[in-house]
């Protein structure tokens, strides 16, 4: 007699089956929204269009442009947290004409030892969305430049009127 092999199906259990719930911690969901937010931001900085060059002068502003001097100029190096140099020109503009001057923006020569141009860079001094320069003032400004070039000579650099708006 052959013996038949005993099957057994299992009965359904009366208690319930705990459910699989991810729990994930705060920290994590905070982190992974920051960064989502961080990505979505570089992305938008990347993206943006660049600002338009300004204007070139017009005729009346180049014919002004002898009433418009910049004086006075004052170097300063500093060292920041992180241990970069920062290097810092003050001077003065000055309005020695009868037109109120709206925007001025300078093109700046860098030389190394050798008289070498090593960087040229712009910035504005009078800015669109700042105060206008009256006529016959004089106002104190500072430009301000993260990186200066290593081989600089220390010297002041030569400025270069790039674009002036006059009322």
């Amino acid at each position: 007699m052959a013996e038949e092999p005993i099957h057994v199906e299992p009965t359904p259990s009366s208690e319930p089956q705990p459910s699989k719930k991810i729990s994930l911690p705060v920290p994590v969901l905070a982190g992974g929204v920051f960064g989502v937010l961080v990505l979505v931001g570089l992305f938008w900085l990347v993206r943006r269009p660049p600002a338009p060059p300004p204007p070139p002068p017009s005729e009346e502003s180049l014919a002004y442009l002898p009433n418009v001097t910049i004086s006075d100029f004052q170097l300063s190096i500093a060292d920041n947290m992180v241990g970069s140099v920062i290097l810092y020109l003050d001077g003065n503009v000055n309005n020695n004409g009868n037109r109120t001057v709206r925007y001025l923006r300078v093109r700046l020569y860098f030389y190394d030892t050798l008289s070498q141009l090593i960087l040229r860079v712009e910035r504005d001094i009078i800015t669109a969305d700042g105060a206008p320069l009256a006529p016959g003032e004089t106002r104190g400004f500072q430009l301000r430049f993260d990186r200066p070039p290593a081989p600089w000579n220390l010297q002041p650099p030569q400025f270069q009127l790039v674009s002036l708006e006059i009322e």
